[in-house]
């Protein structure tokens, strides 16, 4: 009894082992659910000339690669010791001429980042109203909603007037978030944020 035991354990043991390979193979040819579709914690990242970079990490790589802002302006933070900055990253004025307001946004990347740490800056969110950077998936300014939904899925919240976010978790003020403004369409500009606040 105990050796009939023994050989039915091995047997499901066989079985089970099988039918592991067979769902992890599945997942890896695209069966089952692709890790790589829709939104995901991931996401939370801009891509810059084939580089990714994400929210809530230091701020020194992503500000050394973007080069020379076109300005810079610093904003009282309630929540830590030192102020927060915002960068501006200038395409359609060019380097060290951009002086206008958000509504003149043409073709700009603004980064904001918070003190995290004394003497550390960190990334607050990408507000992309720009070609030049793109979400994870390849999603940019002019793409469509169509496009957006293909790579992300139908997991987002319409906010209203245009506004669509995706949730890295439940949809509060403090989830990070990527967030697109459509309008006829198409992707007019998108953010990709942390929730830190400053």
């Amino acid at each position: 009894m105990k050796r009939f035991l023994k050989m039915m354990a091995l047997a499901l043991s066989a079985v089970l082992l099988v039918s592991c390979a067979a769902c992890s193979k599945g997942e890896e040819g695209g069966g089952g659910n692709d890790s790589k579709a829709g939104f995901s914690k991931e996401s939370l990242c801009i891509v810059y000339e084939g580089a990714k970079y994400q929210v809530n990490v230091k701020a020194d790589k992503i500000l050394a690669a973007l080069g020379e802002p076109a300005g810079t302006t610093s904003q009282v933070s309630c929540h830590y010791s030192d102020n927060g900055d915002e960068y501006y990253y200038d395409y359609y004025f060019g380097e060290g001429e951009y002086a206008g307001s958000a509504e003149d946004y043409t073709d700009v990347l603004r980064v904001h980042t918070v003190p995290l740490k004394k003497g550390e800056d960190y990334v607050c969110d990408f507000d992309c109203y720009t070609t030049k950077v793109t979400t994870d998936k390849g999603i940019t300014v002019g793409s469509s909603f169509d496009d957006v939904k293909a790579a992300y899925g139908d997991g987002y919240t319409d906010e209203g007037d245009g506004f669509y976010t995706y949730y890295a978790g439940e949809a509060l003020p403090d989830t990070p978030r990527v967030m697109f403004h459509v309008v006829d369409n198409a992707v007019e500009y998108f953010s990709v944020s942390a929730a830190i606040n400053i």
